[in-house]
């Protein structure tokens, strides 16, 4: 595993930002949620290294860590993978900084922070009542607080019905 990657966990694993916007993975974790990753994007089996997740539930993860690496955004809601330039360092100190509302939906955040008056645990994550790839709304009335193993095994299983 890579330096940046080591330091990552070591220093901040299991952390959570600002309420549960963002979250560090837990090292003993690393393989549960590859595992939850696969189960809805089994392309990427066996290729990534989870290191973060949203409030949301979206999951960033590392391919070649220290060897050119580019970070991926899972997106369990939509089924979709975006790829982010920069590895874990430039990711945490320059994207989610500058970029925060982009990679973390910081003011949907905010203001189901509002309505709700809610903080996340470690495990929990909002989670949609109908997924967006469901034509789902995103709005605050289409959400509710999940144990985030249960959101990930749901949507990973109807994304491979729909895939089929």
């Amino acid at each position: 595993m890579a330096e940046s990657l080591c330091h990552l966990f070591k220093n901040y694993g299991g952390d959570s930002f600002n309420g549960g916007l963002y979250r560090i993975v837990k090292p003993e974790d690393i393989k549960t949620w590859s595992e939850r990753v696969c189960l809805a994007f089994p392309d990427y089996e066996k290729t990534m290294i989870c290191f973060g997740y949203d409030w949301l539930g979206r999951v960033f993860a590392t391919k070649n860590p220290g060897k050119g690496d580019h970070i991926s955004l899972f997106e369990s809601e939509t089924g979709d993978v975006f790829n982010i330039e920069g590895d874990i360092f430039s990711f945490h100190n320059d994207e989610l900084v500058r970029y925060g509302d982009a990679a973390l939906a910081e003011n949907f955040f905010a203001e189901w922070q509002a309505a709700t008056g809610l903080s996340l645990k470690y495990n929990e994550c909002v989670s949609y009542k109908i997924p967006p790839f469901l034509s789902g709304k995103d709005e605050i009335d289409n959400l509710y607080v999940e144990d985030i193993d249960v959101s990930w095994n749901i949507i990973g299983q109807i994304l491979n019905k729909i895939r089929g």
